[in-house]
């Protein structure tokens, strides 16, 4: 499955640049919390996972204070009760989409929604609902 419309229709509220596949692939990595904790220093992110096969998994988005953000929300996935270890098993590889810095929570779980919708990831399915009759350019400000 190809992230290219997600990035397209994200572009105003990602941090890095049109175009910049390797600050994306930099953004890539092995879906393991203290790898990206040691690669991914984002406060606001869409995040996706990815499993063996290149198949979209789940999609979410985190927004807190602390630059570590994306590895404590990926540890919090795999110490879930009932989903945890399959989780763990399961996401091979986590794609972070870091958000401006500007962003707030708000835009950052619209953000979700819509990479959600364009993914189709094949676990989770309580992502924020996206209002497809309106252009999401304006959850963020910006003409895409």
């Amino acid at each position: 499955m190809s992230l290219l419309p997600a990035l397209r229709l994200l572009r105003p509220i990602l941090s890095v640049g049109k175009g910049d596949r390797q600050a994306l692939s930099a953004l890539t990595c092995r879906a393991r919390p203290e790898v990206v904790r040691n690669r991914i220093t984002a406060r606001s992110a869409v995040y996706v996972a990815w499993d063996a096969r290149i198949a979209c998994r789940y999609v979410g988005s985190v927004h807190r204070a602390g630059t570590e953000a994306v590895a404590d929300r990926l540890a919090e996935h795999y110490r879930h009760p009932r989903e945890g270890r399959a989780r763990a098993q399961s996401w091979a590889l986590l794609t972070v989409l870091p958000l401006r810095a500007d962003a707030t929570a708000g835009p950052a779980r619209g953000a979700e929604g819509w990479a959600a919708r364009l993914l189709s990831p094949l676990d989770g399915h309580a992502h924020p609902a996206v209002d497809i009759g309106v252009d999401p350019a304006a959850l963020w400000g910006g003409a895409i």
